[in-house]
């Protein structure tokens, strides 16, 4: 094991039919690993970042359709995520309205678990052109918000 690996965990890739090329990186705590990969979300109309929790075996059948889930019911998503943010938003600037989330939010991260625990906590981040120097992560409980962070 080299030092990298040591500090960082190791790493190595598998071919998913799914979800594609992955990375799985791998830590001293065996419930922190996850892999890294990119794959085409329908609702953006391009690739999106996602880390999938993970062990050796790779990702679950549940996750790949709890993925297919979340495009399906995008727009449900949207209507709960608006008002979080609009929300947070309103902390800088008071009269703060979205008007079209789906051109104003575009997602650029997943993170999806294992999909076992009901509900599914997950989480989903967006870029905005309101502020490019910070990403808005939203904590999602099934299809509801349930939390906002905005980082930079």
């Amino acid at each position: 094991m080299g030092l990298f690996d040591f500090l960082f965990g190791k790493k190595h890739r598998i071919e998913d039919e799914f979800f594609g090329s992955m990375l799985h990186v791998t830590s001293k705590d065996a419930s922190k690993n996850y892999y890294e990969c990119n794959r085409q979300f329908l609702p953006k109309g391009s690739a999106i970042e996602l880390g999938v929790e993970g062990d050796e075996k790779g990702p679950q059948q549940i996750q790949k359709e709890f993925f297919l889930s979340i495009e399906k019911n995008y727009d449900e998503i949207a209507i709960s995520i608006a008002p979080i943010i609009e929300n947070e938003f309103k902390n800088w600037k008071e009269d703060f309205r979205i008007q079209d989330f789906k051109n104003e939010f575009k997602p650029v991260y997943m993170f999806l678990p294992h999909c076992v625990t009901k509900p599914v906590t997950w989480e989903i981040a967006f870029e905005s052109d309101y502020d490019l120097n910070h990403h808005i992560s939203v904590t999602m409980q099934d299809m509801k918000a349930v939390e906002v962070l905005i980082d930079g």
